[in-house]
């Protein structure tokens, strides 16, 4: 019961900010911005959308590929693509505890849900990377206030977590003080996950080549935003882009509390369209056009659909 309160909670949230972007655009202005989008380039932010949830895959499998040579790479984004959808209405990054679930039913748990660790945490590094590079080529003036703080802490949380991740030294403390809260079954899971990472340590070219394909991967989505802004302006705003947007990526990450991250994501925006100058309707176009790249999550429906109706004809 307290689940589905809270997630009723989450998605009122999502909605009231999405609706809040709304009231502040002016109607008249907004039916005729989006009016002048070009249909074409709705296909093509669709397809490069579908091309990072396959490069997210591709990353992932990398990782888990190392020490699960059987598995396939048509598996391992059959059920990424699959975790997207039904992730829909969590909080955003719940599809890595649901991809993982679901692939720890046939692969080694251990080795699948630290690739899925390493995956996330080689993303965060890769966004880091890209806003502290926006950052040295753009005027600070044009960022929000409390960029700069808010990136300082990001690098120290990321950071930590880097260093964490692959020392046991660093990490022992923490384990002593986290069994006298857990039980013994939690505790268990914890240690497997600390080993399964503790592997890739030394696994220096695995982790290179996961790692390209997250910068890449990363990369593609800033030029996806910036994408929307040009459909939007008719201006390019990759530098900015480049500053403000993975950092909004980490926010919402670190502060999972509406489904996907809806609301909070064009919200945090918001911010940044306001010093470049946009108008409400601006704004509100694109809200319209992220909300319409969310749709492609449900391309993740295509796998459980087919074992739907491959299971009938079996029948």
């Amino acid at each position: 019961m307290k689940k589905k309160v809270l997630l009723i909670l989450r998605g009122i949230l999502a909605v009231a900010l999405i609706a809040w972007i709304y009231n502040h655009a002016d109607a008249a202005d907004f039916g005729m911005a989006m009016a002048s989008v070009n249909p074409w380039l709705l296909v093509a932010l669709a397809a490069a959308v579908i091309a990072v949830m396959l490069m997210q895959g591709v990353k992932w499998w990398v990782l888990i590929h190392r020490f699960a040579p059987d598995l396939k790479l048509g598996r391992a984004l059959s059920v990424h693509i699959e975790s997207v959808f039904y992730t829909a209405v969590l909080p955003s990054g719940a599809h890595d505890v649901v991809k993982s679930v679901m692939l720890s039913k046939t692969q080694t748990p251990a080795v699948v849900w630290a690739a899925s660790w390493l995956a996330r945490l080689m993303g965060l590094v890769s966004l880091l990377f890209f806003s502290v590079v926006g950052l040295l080529y753009l005027d600070s003036d044009i960022l929000p206030e409390g960029f700069r703080t808010s990136l300082i802490i990001a690098v120290i949380a990321i950071v930590l977590l880097s260093a964490l991740s692959f020392s046991k030294t660093l990490t022992r403390p923490f384990r002593v003080i986290l069994s006298k809260w857990v039980g013994a079954k939690i505790m268990s899971r914890v240690e497997k996950l600390r080993d399964g990472i503790y592997m890739f340590k030394h696994e220096r070219k695995t982790l290179a080549l996961a790692f390209l394909a997250s910068t890449a991967t990363h990369l593609l989505i800033v030029f996806n935003v910036t994408f929307v802004v040009y459909i939007v302006s008719g201006n390019f705003y990759f530098v900015e882009c480049l500053a403000f947007v993975p950092l909004v990526e980490i926010m919402v990450v670190a502060l999972p509390i509406t489904p996907g991250g809806l609301g909070v994501r064009e919200a945090l925006m918001a911010l940044l369209f306001v010093r470049l100058g946009f108008d409400g309707a601006q704004i509100a176009v694109y809200v319209t056009l992220s909300l319409f790249t969310k749709i492609m999550a449900f391309a993740g429906a295509v796998p459980p659909l087919y074992r739907t109706i491959a299971g009938k004809g079996k029948k």
